[in-house]
């Protein structure tokens, strides 16, 4: 293979918190799934899933400004924010935690994806996923 395999990072001055959030989504959401065949790997996913929600929300920003190279294959369009409430979504989900589910009740508002109808679930684009996501929230509450 011919293409540049060149690594890069986020950290505290090179931000990238939707990176962060997606991955941390992802790891949590994994848990779930070793929590009862492998419970030592599913707690170190969900272990190493709140330490990046709590970088990605510590150190805010897009990681195509931090990686600019990415830009023009894996631009984020939408931001952060989404990503940060779908991590804290994934978290609630496998920590059972009132801090994710308050975290992203008191974010809603302000980091979008209320109060209109979205059409679109991608991987840039997640805040339809959050709408389905709370709606189970909110069903078990009942």
């Amino acid at each position: 293979m011919t293409t540049s395999r060149r690594a890069y990072k986020v950290d505290e001055n090179n931000p990238g918190s939707d990176l962060a959030g997606e991955t941390a989504a992802a790891m949590a959401a994994a848990s779930i799934v070793f929590r009862k065949s492998n419970p030592h790997y599913a707690h170190l996913l969900l272990h190493h899933a709140q330490q990046l929600f709590e970088f990605g929300d510590r150190y805010r920003g897009e990681y195509d400004r931090s990686v600019e190279v990415v830009k023009s294959y894996y631009g984020s369009v939408s931001g952060y924010k989404d990503e940060l409430l779908w991590a804290a979504l994934w978290l609630h989900r496998a920590t059972d935690s009132e801090f994710y589910l308050n975290y992203a009740i008191d974010k809603a508002h302000c980091f979008g994806g209320v109060g209109w109808a979205m059409t679109e679930f991608s991987w840039d684009v997640k805040y339809a996923g959050l709408q389905v996501m709370a709606s189970q929230v909110n069903c078990s509450l009942i």
